[in-house]
């Protein structure tokens, strides 16, 4: 009975799961790119294919290098050629314009594929709200922050674009998740997860 309690409570976080992502990803295939990702989606390309990190420095390469991944399985021209690449400080917004929308790639299926990383990063963190929620008001209880996570509408917005919000937010609930398992449980194994977090 308890297993498949259990079980049940998974199936319907799988629901949650799912239906979160095609909201996002619904929507993600109605709008055009915002100005962040022209610099964060070459910035990423260009770490994951050419190993370079040139592009928006300033940013941690995280979500970038995610939404970068799938991009590299695709025939697409990127502008090394172009000063803005080259010799330029600042080019990220000339290398995004012409990357995405100069003309040699389809910029629809750049934008989709790019922000596959970021939606998986969106459910990643509604999976440990679930987590961290039930081990503190129990299975079925901790269903409810996760379902009002995944349908927020703020999460629902952003959680879709390439910029460094979703990860952050990922990497500060993770990382006072196992800093709060350290102070609770001390041991060298908690204290170096919370270290790594």
């Amino acid at each position: 009975m308890g297993n498949s309690k259990r079980n049940l409570a998974y199936l319907v976080l799988g629901v949650i799961l799912i239906s979160s992502f095609a909201i996002m990803h619904s929507v993600s295939g109605q709008e055009s790119a915002i100005v962040d990702e022209m610099a964060h989606i070459p910035a990423g390309y260009s770490y994951v294919k050419y190993f370079d990190y040139r592009l928006n420095p300033e940013h941690p390469p995280l979500v970038k290098m995610l939404a970068g991944l799938p991009l590299v399985f695709l025939d697409l021209k990127f502008p090394t050629d172009q000063p803005y690449w080259q010799s330029e400080v600042n080019g990220q917004w000339a290398s995004g314009d012409q990357f995405v929308y100069g003309g040699d790639n389809d910029a629809d299926t750049i934008i989709q594929w790019a922000r596959l990383g970021p939606m998986l990063l969106t459910l990643l963190l509604v999976f440990f709200i679930y987590w961290w929620g039930k081990e503190l008001i129990g299975r079925w209880w901790a269903l409810l922050p996760a379902f009002l996570f995944a349908f927020s509408p703020t999460v629902l917005a952003h959680g879709h674009f390439v910029t460094t919000d979703i990860g952050a937010s990922l990497g500060v609930f993770i990382s006072i998740y196992y800093f709060i398992k350290a102070r609770m449980n001390p041991s060298t194994k908690n204290l170096a997860i919370a270290g790594v977090a």
